[in-house]
């Protein structure tokens, strides 16, 4: 999906717009949208739209791991501390097969600054991997 690209390549508020659209066109999306858009709102500093639209998401999936992790992310920008640190938990749990390194690698965001952003958010957390 076009809305998911522009999030990773720093075009989010677009990226919102489109996803949007698509809902819009086909009430009954797929709920990967959902992600396109809880994606998309933690880009752009809409925390709680990200967090409402996340949990949607893990409502219709809830074994979309990416999902915990930005809910973690979006909690701890809120300065929630104790979701942020129980939806990394979520995430890590399940995901002990993959290393910290292998994640880092899995995110395809053109500006770098975004990716150690979200890793110093998770630091401050007190979020250890595996």
């Amino acid at each position: 999906m076009a809305g998911d690209v522009l999030a990773w390549a720093g075009r989010p508020n677009e990226a919102i717009g489109l996803v949007k659209k698509a809902m819009r066109l086909n009430p009954i999306y797929p709920p990967i949208y959902l992600w396109h858009l809880g994606h998309a709102y933690y880009l752009t500093k809409r925390y709680e739209d990200a967090i409402v639209t996340l949990k949607r998401l893990l409502a219709r999936n809830p074994d979309f791991l990416p999902a915990h992790i930005y809910l973690a992310l979006a909690h701890s920008e809120l300065g929630q501390r104790e979701e942020a640190q129980a939806e990394a938990a979520n995430f890590f749990n399940a995901t002990r097969s993959m290393s910290w390194q292998d994640w880092r690698e899995r995110l395809p965001y053109k500006d770098q600054a975004v990716l150690e952003h979200l890793f110093e958010i998770l630091g401050k957390v007190g979020v250890t991997p595996w």
